[in-house]
């Protein structure tokens, strides 16, 4: 699936990339990967569940650890190593470009965080959903940086290069594929930007993130029953059921 004439682009996305980036899990940031687990966990059908851009292999063993039987995936092959030293309980494979190397329907979800915005500008983004749904046998779970203003200008300043995808176009494709959106939400107002994630400045010790998690929800319920969160959280999350 892999397009020669994004080549340029591909390599400047990944360019920040760096296995010393396992090391924020460890602050605040890991705290925030930990809400993301209790975000997603919820909307999984089954048991059997693929995570397919798992890059340190976090979210695949919180999932283990909550009786899922995950299995995560990634092309990035330091990633997969540093994650099973991390995660040694954690079933974390590298995969080349192309077809997943499962049989159909071995999944009943299949997860996508941080990854759909990576397909959509450097690959074919209608095949590789294509190829989620072959092994996929109920539910897709996808998780994206929300692209506002604010997280445009914030990757601005930090000299940040990834690309972005937009939840209606995530939605879009989705539809295109046969996946029926039946849930949608935006989350994340302060602890995600003060953890710095895996790319930002670190602001938030990570003794005070359940403290700043808890003034995060409030502030949540409010942008949602104003209908500002669309707007102002930084990240998105779409559940998608097969037709």
């Amino acid at each position: 699936m892999n397009n020669p004439s994004t080549s340029e682009s591909r390599h400047s996305n990944y360019a920040h990339y760096s296995v010393d980036m396992a090391r924020r899990l460890d602050g605040a940031f890991g705290f925030v990967e930990a809400t993301f687990a209790d975000r997603i966990a919820p909307w999984i059908a089954g048991r059997r569940v693929l995570d397919v851009g798992c890059g340190f292999g976090a979210l695949v063993d919180n999932l283990r650890a909550r009786g899922f039987d995950a299995v995560g995936v990634d092309q990035l092959n330091e990633f997969i190593d540093i994650g099973k030293d991390r995660y040694p309980r954690a079933d974390l494979r590298r995969v080349e470009g192309g077809v997943l190397p499962f049989a159909d329907k071995s999944f009943d979800t299949v997860i996508l965080k941080d990854t759909i915005h990576h397909i959509f500008a450097e690959d074919d983004l209608p095949a590789f959903l294509a190829d989620i749904k072959r092994v996929c046998r109920e539910r897709i779970v996808v998780m994206d940086p929300n692209p506002t203003i604010i997280l445009r200008a914030s990757r601005w300043l930090i000299r940040h290069v990834d690309p972005v995808c937009t939840p209606q176009a995530a939605r879009e494709a989705l539809s295109a594929v046969g996946f029926r959106v039946i849930h949608g939400e935006f989350h994340e107002v302060l602890t995600f930007p003060l953890s710095g994630g895996y790319v930002g400045v670190q602001l938030l010790p990570r003794a005070f993130a359940p403290v700043i998690g808890g003034i995060d929800r409030a502030l949540l319920g409010l942008l949602r029953a104003i209908g500002g969160d669309r707007h102002l959280c930084w990240r998105y999350m779409l559940v998608g059921g097969l037709e």
